[in-house]
């Protein structure tokens, strides 16, 4: 791509993502070493609603064009250990790393624009931020309602602003339109530039729904020039990672492969990590190569191509017709 048109990485909306996750993990040996003791804890997991033996694990990657490409982990450590770091310190690090991977790129020819890092307010963290500053990314996280902002010379707090400014503007957008088509209506947003009090800087702020929701969400970039479709397109691309480790835990099932040791659960989840990536890249080139299956996820690929023996004829062919034309453009 850096040897593309600038524009190409707009296109193709190129974002880093960066987010945790809690591996629920058995281990069949029981021995204690130090890096052990530090990272293998009772952790609160989303996926099963309660606490869960594992390991917690910050992943830090790049969507490109609808598949998330993971490039560095850490583990987050126990609050009891000697070594916890809060999760934000743990993502700097992640950063710090992205940045001297993108200065070594820089120094064998390769070249690229500023990017997007999009992360949750569980990261929402001025440092953080300023890291991302210093290592070429542009920093997109999600604010707290009750933190306090200054807008236009007054400080505020965001759930009041939302209340006595955004709804009843939204409700004016809503009733200029209602003669309107619903094919030509558009939603409505609020691009604001503000001082983030808790933070103590300024940042661009985007006020939106998402479809048919209730509840009012709130980005923040600290870009002062973003705009808001740009805001909003790159914060959305983190919704890969979250599919990326549903990937991991309900499709490859990364939990039943049993570990002896925190060495040999870094390996599953390099090796399982490698399978997510293609199986990714399986369904995008599947999804363009057939329209049937434009909405369709692994598991109902997985089990039509094993229930159909045609259609995977059909797809083996059009695999070899596409090898045979990329090979006769490097001829």
């Amino acid at each position: 791509m850096s040897e593309k048109d600038s524009s190409c990485w707009s296109k193709t909306t190129v974002t880093v993502v960066l987010d945790d996750s809690v591996f629920r993990c058995w281990l069949s040996s029981q021995n204690h070493l130090k890096d052990f003791e530090e990272c293998y804890g009772k952790f609160f997991s989303g996926q099963f609603g309660t606490s869960v033996y594992g390991f917690r694990v910050l992943t830090l990657g790049v969507s490109i064009d609808g598949v998330f490409y993971p490039l560095f982990f850490d583990f987050i450590k126990k609050k009891t250990s000697n070594a916890y770091q809060k999760p934000a310190k743990v993502a700097q690090k992640l950063v710090r790393r992205w940045g001297e991977y993108r200065k070594k790129l820089t120094r064998t020819g390769y070249d690229f624009p500023t990017l997007h890092l999009s992360c949750d307010n569980g990261y929402s963290n001025e440092a953080l931020a300023e890291s991302c500053a210093q290592n070429g990314l542009c920093y997109i996280s999600v604010t707290k309602k009750s933190h306090y902002v200054v807008i236009e010379g007054q400080k505020v707090k965001l759930s009041d602003w939302i209340e006595k400014e955004f709804i009843p503007a939204e409700q004016a957008h809503q009733a200029s339109q209602k003669m309107l088509p619903e094919e030509d209506k558009t939603t409505f947003k609020r691009r604001i530039s503000a001082y983030y009090c808790s933070k103590k800087q300024a940042v661009t702020l985007l006020f939106f729904r998402l479809n048919g929701s209730k509840k009012v969400s709130v980005i923040y970039s600290t870009s002062k020039h973003i705009f808001a479709k740009t805001l909003r397109r790159h914060w959305f691309q983190r919704t890969y990672i979250e599919q990326f480790f549903k990937l991991l835990k309900h499709v490859l099932q990364i939990g039943e492969a049993r570990t002896k040791d925190k060495k040999g659960f870094e390996f599953k989840l390099y090796r399982f990590s490698y399978v997510a990536l293609h199986a990714q890249k399986l369904v995008k080139w599947i999804r363009k190569q057939m329209k049937g299956f434009n909405k369709k996820g692994f598991i109902t690929i997985q089990r039509t191509l094993n229930s159909d023996p045609d259609i995977l004829d059909l797809l083996q062919e059009k695999l070899i017709a596409n090898i045979c034309k990329s090979n006769s453009y490097k001829q």
